[in-house]
């Protein structure tokens, strides 16, 4: 038997590897991403393929609906943090055998291993030092389930789909971040909202930017009665959405519980309305929500304090 894992997270593919017991007598095969994927498909005899959705370049779904056209028999098995129940049904649509969502547990991931003839193996937990690389090497896999868990409330809330990235996780001078959101802020068409937060030693702060005119469509579908709230509300409740959503998902995975302030709007970003320092480097995860049939696209970006940095790794290092 030969299995293909295909993720562009090499955490994410090393994670899922583990899970197979040695035991196994077939071979194991990586892609980092669809086009790797499908020219292993075409050229090997592959039973079983654990696929994410969310990869730069060729996503899960174009891979699924190339592998339908070509009338292939292998078992695809959809690995994601995309958990939206539109991304589900999509998924199956275009002929996927399974979904599961990430990080994978024991309780779902034994059956269907069961089910594959794959022997699992529960992986052991070990504390290991990283480095800053690898910190954020792993926090950007965290931040992709984080991500796709608050896409499926957007999902829900707003009866849309939501059109997922892959997060961008690094490190910024606060003079480049300060020019990153002035820029975005500026754009036409667009409001934005900070919101603080706060948990377990960490101190943040979310910036979401709003572009596209369905404001009024989304406030009807947040709940509110035409001509009830100003456009200004139905951007503040979002943005409390977007970023207490992800927040949840983040939380339940370093165990750290986050409290968050009330949502401010903003038109500029500078130390005086940020909780930043202005000679600190600082710890950003960005990303962006797409509705595929409205006009919006929301721009979201956390911003960590150094200190923040220290405490992450250290529970990552813990909880591995």
């Amino acid at each position: 038997m030969q299995i293909l894992i295909c993720d562009d997270s090499k955490v994410a593919r090393k994670s899922l590897a583990s899970c197979i017991d040695a035991s196994f007598a077939g071979e194991i095969v990586f892609a980092a991403n669809g086009h790797e994927a499908i020219e292993i498909i075409d050229n090997q005899s592959i039973d079983v393929v654990f696929l994410d959705i969310t990869m730069p370049g060729m996503d899960g779904f174009e891979v699924l609906e190339i592998l339908r056209q070509r009338e292939c028999r292998s078992k695809v098995v959809m690995v994601s943090g995309d958990i939206q129940e539109m991304a589900q049904e999509r998924c199956f649509e275009l002929g996927a055998y399974a979904f599961i969502q990430k990080p994978l547990t024991p309780e779902v991931a034994t059956p269907l291993f069961d089910d594959l003839h794959l022997p699992f193996n529960r992986p052991a937990s070990v504390g290991a030092q990283f480095s800053k690389a690898q910190m954020f090497e792993r926090f950007q896999e965290t931040s992709n389930i984080a991500l796709g868990a608050g896409a499926a409330t957007i999902s829900t809330l707003l009866k849309e789909f939501i059109i997922l990235p892959v997060p961008t996780v690094g490190e910024l001078s606060f003079s480049e971040l300060t020019m990153m959101i002035q820029d975005t802020l500026t754009r036409d068409n667009s409001c934005a909202a900070a919101q603080r937060f706060v948990g377990g030693g960490l101190h943040g702060e979310a910036l979401v930017c709003i572009e596209g005119d369905s404001i009024s469509q989304i406030g009807e579908r947040l709940g509110f009665s035409d001509g009830d709230v100003s456009n200004d509300e139905v951007v503040v409740n979002l943005v409390n959405v977007l970023v207490s959503s992800f927040l949840v998902s983040l939380s339940e995975q370093l165990c750290l519980e986050f409290s968050l302030r009330e949502p401010l709007r903003i038109t500029d970003f500078s130390p005086d309305n940020s909780m930043l320092s202005d000679n600190e480097h600082v710890f950003t995860v960005e990303y962006t929500y797409d509705a595929e049939a409205l006009d919006l696209f929301c721009s979201v970006l956390f911003m960590f304090d150094e200190e923040s940095v220290d405490i992450i790794r250290r529970q990552m290092e813990l909880l591995q």
